[in-house]
């Protein structure tokens, strides 16, 4: 798992100790990433997504609407699948 957003590094790392994520955060201030991905949102915000990607390379499912009780769960259910 990585994590993705505009923020700038030091408001990233505030954010990674706020929430204490132990995945891996990178910084995309230019929103080049965002913009490939299709979540870059008004005023370069990133819109909150999770892209499930295969061992082959290629977006395997995208989750748009994320309920934070119940996302990994579904995550593990659709790589048991892949």
């Amino acid at each position: 798992m990585v994590g993705i957003s505009a923020d700038r590094v030091a408001a990233q790392r505030r954010f990674v100790e706020k929430n204490g994520l132990t995945f891996p955060m990178l910084c995309d201030p230019q929103g080049e990433v965002l913009q490939a991905y299709g979540v870059r949102g008004m005023l370069g915000f990133a819109k909150r997504a999770s892209f499930l990607i295969g061992a082959d390379g290629k977006i395997a499912k995208i989750y748009q609407k994320v309920s934070t009780s119940k996302h990994a769960a579904q995550v593990l259910e659709d790589l048991d699948n892949l």
